[in-house]
């Protein structure tokens, strides 16, 4: 069984890959944020590190056509989901606070799904091969 999904340029897998890139990018962003409050404490900046180069090897894996990258695509953002309504939970507690932001809804919620939603579509629906390129007819000068 060929465990590789041929993708064109431009499809849905290229989509997943720069959401991908936005997420790690936000939450990189977020880890600087971090480190300058919490005084420069490395081991802040261990989880979000580690996620992020995860994340970067899966999306190359999803443009390359890797079935198995998009299935670990959809497991990381169901992480990520999960942990945002942990949040939510906790935040209903009256010793913890949880402010919800349009950036921690970006990251936390709207990203999360729209990938998901784009790597299951990719799963059920595999892109089309590219076509190949036409050859001129031979003999034909240009």
């Amino acid at each position: 069984m060929d465990e590789t999904v041929r993708t064109a340029r431009g499809g849905r897998a290229d989509v997943v890959y720069v959401l991908l890139l936005v997420q790690v990018g936000a939450g990189l962003l977020a880890m600087l944020g971090e480190l300058l409050f919490m005084g420069g404490n490395p081991l802040y900046a261990l989880a979000p590190v580690t996620k992020a180069a995860v994340t970067l090897v899966f999306a190359a894996l999803v443009v390359r056509g890797r079935r198995g990258a998009l299935i670990a695509v959809v497991a990381l953002q169901l992480l990520t989901l999960t942990g945002f309504a942990l949040s939510v939970v906790a935040g209903a507690l009256p010793q913890l606070d949880f402010t919800p932001t349009l950036t921690g809804l970006l990251t936390g919620l709207v990203l999360p799904v729209a990938v998901t939603v784009t790597c299951v579509r990719l799963l059920i629906e595999p892109e089309p091969e590219p076509a190949a390129p036409a050859l001129p007819p031979v003999g034909v000068v240009r």
